[in-house]
């Protein structure tokens, strides 16, 4: 359902290409070795989806909103850092945090980079359109001009743009855009000083990593420095009532800059296995 290689390659989940797979799209399937449909289905998928529930449940076909042995797994890697203390932030740590403090209907717009991979995989959501993510798009530096939009579109709704350091840099000049626009907003810069997911992969692939790793300016005052406030987190307890009452302060925009520890990828690969970049 609304696959594409692009995201995620089909050898992965189809070796031998022995699987039947029924595609559900907008388009039709991409020709691949490893992904030979048996049936494709071109159509509005939410649409597509409701007909055929409807169907299978007229043949006593029982759904749960996810398997419940997966919505476990989930539920508990969520909550295993949520009284974890160590600093820099694991982006487990983060991700709770970050939930807890963001309103059920308020909309998070997640960047590329490593941090997209925790969010996509830990962030629950509550209602549609809440969490914004580009996939395979790998659009860096979309998340900022894109709070800028989901500000202005919606004024009363708090907007929480979540981005890694290399990202926050390479469209930093927005801020003034939205200080200029009245933009009410808060921006999650996760920092570790490097291309993270880049450098991830080459960790993954070469076991070293070169040129992906720089300084940063001053966050805060940056952030300063265009009317925006500023305020960097020094402690794993600080976070929470930092970016809680961010959300909540009613006008402006706000910057927090957020040390996260990446050795937790590798751990993460350990743990899962192989994870695909492409894209």
């Amino acid at each position: 359902m609304g696959f594409s290689i692009q995201q995620f390659d089909p050898k992965k989940i189809n070796p031998n290409d022995d699987k039947a797979i029924i595609h559900i799209n907008t388009f039709v399937e991409d020709t691949d070795a490893h992904y030979s449909t048996t049936l494709n289905i071109m159509a509005d998928i939410d649409q597509t989806l409701a007909a055929l529930i409807v169907r299978l449940r007229r043949e006593g076909v029982a759904f749960d909103d996810s398997h419940p042995a997966i919505r476990e797994l989930l539920h508990r890697e969520y909550e295993s850092c949520a009284d974890d203390d160590s600093f820099p932030m694991k982006p487990q740590r983060i991700v709770y945090d970050t939930r807890r403090a963001v309103e059920d209907d308020g909309v998070v717009l997640v960047d590329t980079g490593a941090l997209k991979m925790w969010m996509a995989r830990l962030y629950p959501t509550y209602r549609s359109n809440t969490c914004v993510i580009d996939n395979s798009l790998s659009t860096m530096a979309w998340t900022l001009p894109g709070a800028v939009a989901a500000s202005m579109a919606d004024p009363g709704r708090p907007v929480l743009a979540v981005m890694g350091d290399g990202s926050f840099m390479m469209n930093v000049q927005e801020i003034e855009t939205a200080v200029r626009c009245g933009c009410r907003m808060v921006i999650l810069v996760w920092v570790d000083e490097a291309y993270g997911l880049i450098k991830w992969k080459m960790d993954i692939h070469d076991g070293t990593h070169e040129y992906v790793d720089f300084n940063n300016p001053d966050v805060v005052a940056l952030g300063a420095s265009f009317g925006a406030k500023g305020h960097e987190i020094e402690s794993a307890d600080e976070l929470y009532p930092v970016l809680h009452h961010a959300l909540r302060s009613g006008s402006g925009v706000d910057i927090i800059a957020c040390p996260v520890d990446y050795r937790e990828n590798m751990r993460l690969i350990e743990k899962l296995g192989d994870i695909d970049f492409s894209g």
